[in-house]
């Protein structure tokens, strides 16, 4: 009788430290600005200027690594997986750079991409949740 008292107190005692894991988690796949203190670039829009969006992505592998994101040489954000950050920039053509750091830092691993904005544009760059590719993702 010992023994069967044991093992349900075991059995509800269980089933109730699983009722907790049923909650909706939406930290892996939900995308989130990146904070504040890790974004370098900030202006306000002008006339005349297009909006870039770099956007990682989210995955359960690159949590140790992240992504350090060049515009035109100047170091503008570094982003987490699952995170993104805007910038407004002029029109005329700009270079898009990405290189690791932490984790997945490899010498000599860069990424980047060219593309020219025109006034009003508004293009999405995408950064893989490993953050070792960068690619034009959306323009419109």
């Amino acid at each position: 009788m010992k023994t069967m008292r044991y093992v349900m107190g075991l059995a509800v005692t269980g089933a109730m430290a699983l009722a907790g894991c049923g909650t909706a988690n939406t930290h892996d796949t939900a995308i989130r600005d990146a904070v504040a203190n890790r974004v370098f670039i900030d202006q306000a829009p002008g006339d005349g200027d297009a909006t870039l969006q770099i956007v990682r992505d989210n995955g359960l592998f690159g949590g140790g690594c992240s992504s350090q994101i060049r515009i035109d040489d100047k170091f503008a954000a570094q982003l987490e997986i699952g995170e993104q950050a805007s910038f407004h920039l002029p029109s005329g053509p700009h270079v898009v750079s990405l290189e690791n750091s932490g984790a997945c830092r490899k010498p000599g691993d860069h990424a980047r991409v060219d593309t020219t904005l025109a006034a009003g544009d508004s293009i999405t760059v995408q950064v893989n949740a490993h953050g070792s590719s960068l690619s034009l993702a959306k323009r419109g």
